[in-house]
């Protein structure tokens, strides 16, 4: 399952697929409970689910699900500092073709 480090954006085990499941992780977080909070598409709705999501630093993570296709990427906030990255998130179907 991908990961995405909560400071740096950076993505593990990638990449991020529409409508499957990703975590939430702070490896470099003080202990405490860290919220990551989406983006709102355009519809109105977060690009992952549930959102907000928590989680206990440093060692655990929160799964959640995209919900939308990104090629430029998805912002999100929390309540620890973060790079300001944006995470792509591509659609399952090149899975698929990938795979075929």
């Amino acid at each position: 399952m991908p990961s995405v480090d909560v400071v740096t954006g950076h993505v593990t085990n990638g990449p991020i697929r529409d409508g499957e499941e990703f975590q939430w992780t702070c490896s470099e977080c003080a202990a405490g409970t860290i919220q990551v909070t989406a983006e709102l598409m355009g519809s109105g709705n977060p690009w992952f689910s549930p959102s907000p999501a928590s989680f206990t630093a440093p060692g655990g993570s929160a799964t959640v699900t995209a919900e939308g296709i990104s090629l430029t990427g998805w912002s999100y906030t929390a309540n620890v500092n973060t790079d300001d990255v944006k995470i792509q998130v591509d659609s399952s179907m090149e899975a698929q073709k990938k795979a075929s």
